[in-house]
């Protein structure tokens, strides 16, 4: 089974492209430009699902078409439209820097500087331009880098300054 942590996020899916059962992928960085891989890993019900890519080409300086073993016509295709993309992190060029991403946020305890700690993040939604934590006690935070005070990756904690429009409790 593949985790969070072997991976690295490099878009998400945003339409099918012809017939043929490609897909297209807008790209936030060029860790797959630089790498040599065989898979793309698509977010499917929040389970890491791995796809053997047959050919892939660039389309405009930030979108790819894929085009991936068994997925061979516009309806087979369709369902995967909004699925996060990512590549294994052991198929990155060397030379890349690897950025964290959101998802690498999971489990993660989360403490406000001005509440305390509001739980542990169980989830991250990327499916919108706002993305949002869920954190054990089902609320909804929205992730934004302007609110992020510190990742302390040793401890597994996100310390946060919430902006005072938004009351987490």
């Amino acid at each position: 089974m593949i985790t969070n942590e072997q991976v690295i996020s490099i878009g998400r899916i945003t339409r099918t492209h012809g017939k043929r059962g490609e897909i297209q992928c807008l790209t936030n960085n060029e860790y797959w430009d630089n790498a040599d891989a065989t898979y793309l890993i698509l977010s499917i019900d929040n389970i890491l699902v791995p796809f053997r890519v047959l050919d892939w080409r660039g389309k405009g300086s930030d979108s790819l078409i894929f085009q991936l073993d068994r997925i061979t016509d516009e309806q087979m295709a369709q369902p995967l439209i909004g699925c996060q993309a990512y590549m294994l992190v052991s198929d990155m060029n060397e030379e890349d820097e690897v950025m964290p991403t959101w998802q690498s946020l999971l489990g993660y305890r989360v403490l406000d500087t001005d509440q305390g700690e509001l739980g542990t993040i169980t989830d991250v939604d990327e499916t919108t331009i706002n993305t949002l934590i869920t954190i054990d006690n089902d609320q909804l935070i929205p992730l934004h880098e302007d609110f992020i005070i510190d990742i302390d990756q040793d401890n597994k904690l996100l310390t946060i300054c919430l902006p005072f429009i938004f009351n987490a409790r």
